[in-house]
């Protein structure tokens, strides 16, 4: 699936079609020093979803998403040069999950993109990625290799950047 650009009003509407058809699991991915993992049954509890995102895609939060009985498993990590194991809540360990950044608003002039995307060859991934893919391809527009939601459309129109990175030299950016 490529990047999307979407702002959080763009994306609840997707986020809430798939969930008419499966009751899902979002979970926090990354790395702590507790295996407990932060979860939210929908897209519209996810608290970063409306929150500024950072100044790059890559570092934004992601989210595995799973139904919602599948257990997610934290993989012990040891980070060289630490006395303390961390955890990992990442794909490796949760084959049956598909992986969603949702990008947002970095400042007013730049929106980052999202993406949902798996690693997994699972049924069950596979078939999370295609009802996103699905419902995304069916909500969004697509410009030039993105798609872009209605809001996000507007930003676009208005002179907002819609990119990957704040960093990134504007050639780079989305436009029409």
């Amino acid at each position: 699936m490529p990047h999307f650009f979407a702002t959080a009003n763009d994306l609840l509407p997707v986020l809430a079609a798939v969930e008419s058809r499966r009751r899902l699991s979002y979970t926090l991915t990354g790395h702590s020093l507790s295996p407990e993992a932060l979860s939210y049954h929908s897209g519209e509890s996810i608290e970063t979803l409306r929150a500024p995102a950072t100044s790059e895609t890559a570092s934004n939060a992601a989210y595995l998403v799973t139904e919602v009985d599948v257990p997610i498993v934290a993989r012990p990590i040891q980070v060289q040069g630490e006395d303390k194991l961390r955890w990992a809540i990442d794909q490796l360990a949760n084959p049956d999950s598909t992986i969603l950044w949702h990008g947002g608003l970095w400042r007013s002039d730049i929106l980052l993109s999202g993406r949902v995307a798996s690693c997994s060859k699972s049924a069950p991934s596979q078939s999370l990625q295609r009802a996103f893919e699905n419902q995304i391809k069916r909500q969004f527009s697509r410009i030039k290799a993105f798609y872009v939601g209605a809001e996000a459309a507007r930003l676009l129109d208005s002179g907002t950047r819609l990119t990957m990175s704040a960093q990134s030299p504007l050639e780079y950016d989305l436009t029409r």
